[in-house]
């Protein structure tokens, strides 16, 4: 009902609307009125906060109580406009409380007095959240319709999504602890399908990315850690994958400021030089102090976010092995076993071996425990006296689970598990093995991937290069070659040859994959020269993150090799079905072509 006032001295009547038209027209004009009040408002007090900063506390009316004539619709622009406007005015460093105010000059003060009231204000806004929040998922379901309760609700995420986006956005500014510990338990929650822990998980991870000091990161992560404890399987497995997102730099490395550049000396007296000279020394050492601070403050941090990650992986690994947060935390330590301290590494290799027997783990876990175990072998704990043979078999056993449906990540996990493991000492007859089922491998995937396999076989033959004995098949290796073993130790790859390479050399119909494995099939391990497309193949699959080819373009110094086919004798008919007859082909050609 609309009250409304015929003339002074009249009483006020009630003009009650004679249909639901004329009800949803008064509603409407209402909320037009209300939006256009706190419209100016919010513009007085962006355009000069230090003399509006009152206004917050008629803003903030709007927020708090429930009108019968517009339902929550105010209420939820009210919120949004204090939070936009939070966002805007808050200052990036924390407001900190005068010991004498007497003390401070006019201008000190006048500046001291508005943060004070900025905070407070700042305060009783995040009050009136929180008490949203707690009202529509903490306390039981009341004796309230179902409207009512849904409404509750939606005003409840609309709180949580304000408190997630001021968090993200002013995380060194006061209050930030109290966010913290409101907002991130509320990425375990299964409320409204899920839409509260999808903010949490995205403000998470914006907060890894931007918190370079890592103050917040610490408080996150000691939360997650300690929900992890508690909860224990029931953790939504998105809230544990964030700490993958973490920011963690090697210890030790010192940040570098960029030194303010000075304008020119050479219009300056003797006596002026010397003074600046004077100045930027000081100023150098003064940066230096800075840096070295700094740098013992974020390595300390860094240490307690590292203790929290990694005490929550080993709980997921000896007592939630069971759930779907193993992948998650054998993906974790992968990423980060360069950081892991020596005295968990005796622990951590039995826990892995026992993993790998007892769990039924997919091609991307197993490949994370091997990483795991290579990652640390060729780090901190390359002294360690410790047989690979059971995680190196495990890889070899891997690599025919690959197919062409399988995601890129796990065959960037492969090149990374490859590359540490060339840095450990390992059987030639394994080695030899690896690189025969690469190679077998690779004749059933996508030529970008045929190309990684290619790539990853060709390291290996550069690290040991008697494995280039495998490209002749005129020599006589003694045993037959056993495909079938499961250890490649006992696969007597000694007698295999990589009839694979000129199989592709000759009958790829992708130009890219047919110059790669032309120039493999003519690997010579005594020659010093390094061809252009050897060079290219380096550096185009050592630099680059992404293990796909795009197109078939060299560049213009290799178009050259790339025209450069073997092409067969016309009075030779081979049938390339056999397998001694693929082996055969690279060596048909013409002695110049060949060479």
């Amino acid at each position: 009902a609309v009250v409304s006032t015929q003339s002074t001295g009249e009483k006020e009547k009630e003009v009650v609307p004679k249909s639901i038209a004329e009800l949803y027209s008064l509603r409407q004009q209402y909320i037009a009125a209300a939006k256009q009040d706190i419209a100016k408002m919010c513009c007085a007090i962006t355009e000069d906060p230090y003399n509006n900063v009152a206004s917050m506390k008629k803003l903030r009316s709007y927020c708090s109580t429930e009108d019968k004539k517009a339902g929550q619709t105010i209420r939820k622009l009210a919120i949004l406009s204090l939070t936009a406007i939070y966002n805007d005015i808050l200052p990036a460093y924390k407001v900190k409380p005068a010991a004498d105010l007497d003390s401070l000059s006019k201008e000190v003060k006048v500046q001291h007095t508005y943060e004070s009231e900025l905070l407070r204000n700042y305060r009783v806004f995040l009050d009136l959240l929180f008490e949203n929040l707690n009202l529509a998922f903490q306390s039981k379901k009341q004796k309230v319709c179902e409207a009512a309760w849904q409404a509750r609700r939606k005003m409840g995420l609309l709180s949580l999504s304000c408190m997630a986006e001021l968090l993200a956005k002013n995380y060194n500014f006061n209050l930030r602890s109290n966010l913290v510990n409101t907002v991130i338990p509320y990425g375990t929650s299964k409320a409204m399908g899920g839409k509260l822990a999808e903010i949490v998980i995205a403000t998470i991870k914006e907060l890894f990315e931007k918190d370079k000091q890592g103050e917040c990161t610490v408080e996150i992560v000691r939360i997650i850690a300690s929900l992890v404890k508690k909860k224990g399987g029931a953790v939504n497995s998105e809230l544990l994958q964030t700490l993958i997102h973490v920011r963690l730099v090697e210890l030790g490395e010192v940040r570098k400021e960029k030194e303010e550049a000075l304008p020119d000396t050479s219009l300056l007296s003797k006596k002026q030089r010397k003074h600046r000279k004077e100045q930027a020394k000081v100023r150098k050492e003064l940066l230096e102090a800075q840096a070295v601070e700094d740098k013992k403050k974020q390595s300390k941090l860094q240490s307690e976010s590292l203790d929290h990650i990694f005490v929550t992986y080993f709980r997921v690994l000896k007592q939630l092995h069971d759930t779907p947060l193993l992948p998650i935390a054998l993906a974790g330590l992968s990423k980060f076993a360069h950081l892991i301290n020596v005295d968990f590494f005796t622990d951590l290799f039995e826990c892995l071996k026992r993993i790998i027997k007892e769990e039924d783990l997919s091609l991307a876990d197993s490949l994370n425990c091997v990483s795991t175990i290579f990652t640390i072998l060729s780090g901190q704990g390359s002294v360690l006296e410790v047989d690979i043979g059971e995680f190196y078999t495990l890889l070899y056993q891997n690599i025919l689970l690959f197919t062409p449906q399988t995601p890129s990540s796990t065959y960037t996990l492969l090149r990374q598990t490859l590359n540490n493991a060339l840095k450990r000492n390992v059987a030639l007859s394994a080695q030899m093995a690896m690189v025969k089922r690469l190679c077998t491998v690779s004749t059933h995937l996508n030529p970008e991937q045929a190309h990684i396999f290619l790539c990853e076989a060709r390291k290996l033959i550069r690290a040991s290069p008697r494995i280039a004995q495998m490209l002749q098949p005129d020599e006589d290796f003694g045993k037959p070659y056993n495909p079938g073993s499961v250890e490649p130790e006992r696969a007597n790859a000694e007698g295999a040859v990589l009839w694979e390479i000129s199989g592709m050399a000759h009958r790829s119909y992708h130009q890219s994959l047919r110059t790669t494995a032309t120039h493999f099939s003519r690997y010579d391990p005594n020659s010093t020269k390094r061809s252009e497309v050897e060079y290219f193949l380096n550096n185009k699959f050592k630099t680059s993150q992404d293990f796909v080819i795009l197109d078939d373009s060299f560049p213009k110094s290799c178009k050259k090799m790339q025209n450069r086919r073997i092409k067969l004798p016309e009075y030779l008919n081979i049938d390339f079905d056999t397998t001694s007859d693929l082996s055969m082909m690279s060596f048909l050609a013409k002695p110049e072509e060949a060479s």
